[in-house]
Order: C-alpha cells, then structure tokens, then sequence
C-alpha cells in the first residue's frame, strides 16, 4: 500500500546537505540522490520524499536527452535554471516518460515524490491555460498513485483546491511571503500534510 502521510510529521529538505545531521520524520531531496540516501534514511526510520520536475526538461539527468528528443520541448522557453518547459498538453508522449520517473523512484525506496513546475500557465500563458495544467498535474498524480507511490502538490496555490482529492500531500515554497497558505487548507482539512 502506498504511504499516506499525516499531519504533524517534521520535514526537512536536503539542498546538499549531510544525511547524518537530518532527524526529521520527511525528509526531500533530489530523485538522482535516491539510490543511496533512501536506504540511509529508511535505516533511521525516516521517510524519503524524492523531487523532480514534471513540466520542464531537466539538465543532467540520465533521461534528459530522452525528453530533449521527445519532441516535447518548447523551443525559446525555459524556466530560469537551464531548462526547457514542456508540452503538457501532449499526454501521450509525456505521460510515459513521467511513468519511467515514478518507476524509479519507487525502484530507490522513495516513499513519496514531489513534482514540480506542474503550473505551466504561470510561465506560458500564451499557450497553456489553468485547465491545461489542472488537467496535467491530476494525471501525474494518477499516474504517480499507479505506480504504487504518493504524490506531493509542489505549490500551485490558485488549484490547490481543486487538486486536493488527487495528492497525498503539498510542498510550498513561501506561502507566507506571498500570502498562499489560506489556499491549502484544504489540505489540511483532510488530514494531509502540508510541508
């Protein structure tokens, strides 16, 4: 059965940082680390939440080129940090190279997995709408849930809401600086996690 997490649970997030020091219940970090963090953490009793991005390309990862050549890439469009966003309305071509994503972290032991940049109308209104990356963030949550893994909503406070019924749990990133956390209550409500 997939993890489901609860509410109270501590959480931390592993930006490089020493495995050994870590002594919160959650712990997140980079789906490439896996392999070898998972089994130190599961060994203390903690549990893995491994990241990766679900609407962009992602330099250095063993699949990059795999997605490059997916015929997927929005040319010209990036994300800031060297990386191409996706057609996320093309659910037959992405959604498999997602798949292989989960597949692996489920192989590492992550009991979770956060996916990021799943709110593509933020960064491409002229071609993505609300819907569009409501419509994909709810298949990549199903997808995730066919794997046998939890899924996190990372951010995304505008369908926070509407997604609720999809995720197990929510990452956001500065909810108080910019006024969101009111928007995943919802989570809460429903006895889940908001990290």
């Amino acid at each position: 059965a997939r993890w489901k997490p609860k509410p109270g649970l501590t959480w931390d997030y592993i930006l490089g940082g020493n495995t050994k020091t870590i002594d919160k219940d959650v712990v997140t970090f980079d789906l490439e680390y896996a392999e070898k963090m998972v089994p130190i953490l599961h060994k203390k009793g903690q549990k893995a939440v491994c990241y990766f991005s679900g609407g962009t390309t992602e330099k250095g990862r063993p699949d990059d080129a795999e997605y490059r050549n997916s015929g997927l890439v929005i040319k010209g469009k990036g994300d800031g940090w060297g990386n191409n966003l996706l057609d996320i309305k093309n659910k037959k071509k992405l959604q498999p190279l997602i798949r292989k994503r989960f597949k692996r972290a489920y192989k590492y032991g992550c009991d979770g997995v956060e996916v990021d940049v799943l709110g593509l109308y933020n960064h491409y209104p002229e071609k993505f709408t609300k819907e569009d990356s409501y419509v994909f963030a709810k298949w990549v949550a199903e997808t995730g849930h066919e794997e046998n893994i939890s899924v996190g909503l990372k951010n995304l406070p505008s369908l926070a809401e509407r997604l609720e019924p999809y995720f197990d749990f929510a990452i956001v990133e500065s909810c108080v600086d910019y006024n969101e956390c009111k928007y995943f209550r919802t989570f809460t409500s429903k006895n889940k996690p908001v990290y």
